[in-house]
């Protein structure tokens, strides 16, 4: 059975050549993490890093802060799976702001 990691960080970057360079320089920056998960869909490729603390993934994901002007960068969260007294942190998050639109 699929578990998810206690602590993630997940980022979404759209595909297209600048999102595909934007993937190799975050990919370079997080080769220290393990990589639990990446997925690509509907243009979008998704990255998920496991930690075994909260600290750990806050830490990795505030490393990752200097992309969020990249306009290929569509998220940057880092969140806690079974803790739910801790709330997961977005630092970017254009995917929920464009769900929550009417259309």
């Amino acid at each position: 059975m699929f578990k998810l990691p206690d602590y993630e960080v997940v980022i979404h970057i759209r595909q297209n050549p600048f999102g595909e360079q934007l993937g190799k320089e975050i990919l370079s920056e997080t080769a220290a993490y393990v990589l639990d998960e990446s997925t690509e869909y509907y243009g979008v490729k998704d990255y998920h890093w496991s930690f075994s603390s909260w600290n750990e993934a806050v830490e990795a994901a505030n490393k990752l802060k200097k992309y969020i002007d990249n306009p290929n960068l569509l998220l940057l969260r880092a969140k806690a799976n079974y803790d739910a007294s801790i709330k997961s942190i977005a630092f970017k998050d254009i995917i929920r702001a464009k769900s929550k639109k009417a259309y």
